[in-house]
């Protein structure tokens, strides 16, 4: 790793690609929102909002002139017809971070386990909590990270994961994660389902018949749409409810944020489509990793791909030589495992130029 890495934290993460020569073609792989958004129809909802309704954007956001018919109940009542759920037991925020800042605060009192390796804002917001993690040596599988799950609910007042995880992609079965709340009725379980969808439809846990369950998705990942902020917060425990609804401010949503999530909720045509063709292509760079690293590549069904390497800064700064960054994991943050996250090429192209860098990369170890 250079000098110029090891000072820019940014660089570090790998998705910074400004510092590479002038004509070299960049692939930027450290992201893992849909690289095939935003839809159409969305973006053509906020320009036909800021050509006819500009002068909407002067007062607070309601959608009449008078409380409490907020324009955010908008977002809430696309999310609700997606999912099937009761609009009544949502509550709006600005993605999943506002809500997962909203809980560390919360639950800080209480016994609180993390299910890691995890997104690395959770595994810091959470930092007091207990951390779970495969045991050293060990390289995780969805079957390791439920029953790390199942053992935390038996021991603490509340569970966190995202599911599929990040950075690892492995996915719990709704069945199984209903069930070990339904086992564990005194363990509150916290699931961030940002990469939900990638994984397949109907498989969110919201509406599950459950009090102790706390859900939270946003728009931006599966949409294309991640510089916006728009996301929810589902569950049955009016306690948990009513405390999370105290602390949000009184206009969760700004109205662009609310135009262009819930127009690309509703263009119900785009995200089959998008998705078919993210998955597709996530089969395809399973094939090309596992061809170079083998089982270094963690097995899941998911639009990214999770290379444990020993030491990935070697492989972290091949892949720079050749215009495309990666998202580095190391070992020096407590609940992380050292890799490579790698997100899906989208075109022919792509998968060349990562192809190219791969066939040239000197041997590495992997973990």
């Amino acid at each position: 790793m250079n000098q110029e890495t090891q000072r820019d934290p940014s660089r570090v993460q790998g998705g910074d690609l400004t510092h590479l020569p002038d004509g070299l073609i960049t692939l930027n792989l450290s992201l893992c929102t849909n690289r095939l958004g935003p839809p159409p129809g969305a973006v053509a909802a906020l320009h036909h909002f800021l050509d006819h309704h500009a002068h909407r954007l002067m007062p607070p956001p309601y959608e009449a002139p008078s409380p409490p018919y907020r324009a955010e109940r908008l977002y809430l009542q696309a999310v609700a017809d997606r999912l099937g759920v009761n609009e009544q037991d949502m509550l709006p925020g600005r993605g999943v971070t506002e809500f997962l800042v909203i809980l560390a605060r919360l639950l800080r009192p209480s016994r609180v386990a993390v299910i890691t390796p995890e997104y690395t804002e959770t595994m810091r917001l959470f930092s007091y909590a207990d951390f779970h993690g495969p045991a050293d040596g060990v390289q995780d599988t969805a079957d390791l990270r439920l029953q790390r799950l199942r053992a935390a609910m038996r021991t603490h007042d509340h569970v966190v994961l995202s599911n599929p995880s990040n950075p690892m992609g492995h996915y719990l079965p709704r069945a199984q994660l209903i069930q070990a709340c339904a086992e564990n009725p005194a363990a509150v379980l916290v699931v961030d389902e940002e990469y939900i969808e990638f994984q397949g439809p109907g498989l969110s846990l919201a509406g599950a018949d459950v009090t102790n369950l706390i859900v939270l998705q946003s728009t931006g990942k599966t949409y294309g749409i991640t510089a916006t902020r728009a996301g929810m917060l589902w569950t049955r425990n009016s306690r948990l409810h009513r405390r999370v609804q105290d602390e949000l401010p009184s206009w969760p949503l700004s109205l662009l944020d609310i135009t262009l999530a819930t127009a690309a909720l509703r263009d119900t045509a785009w995200l089959p489509t998008a998705l078919g063709r993210t998955n597709t292509a996530a089969r395809r760079l399973q094939t090309l990793l596992t061809g170079r690293f083998g089982t270094a590549v963690a097995d899941s069904d998911i639009h990214y791909r999770f290379l444990h390497l020993d030491n990935p800064y070697p492989a972290l700064e091949h892949l720079h030589a050749h215009g495309i960054s990666g998202r580095l994991f190391t070992r020096t943050a407590r609940g992380s495992v050292p890799g490579l996250r790698l997100m899906t090429p989208t075109t022919d192209a792509e998968f060349e130029q990562l192809r190219t860098a791969l066939n040239t990369l000197p041997e590495g170890r992997p973990a």
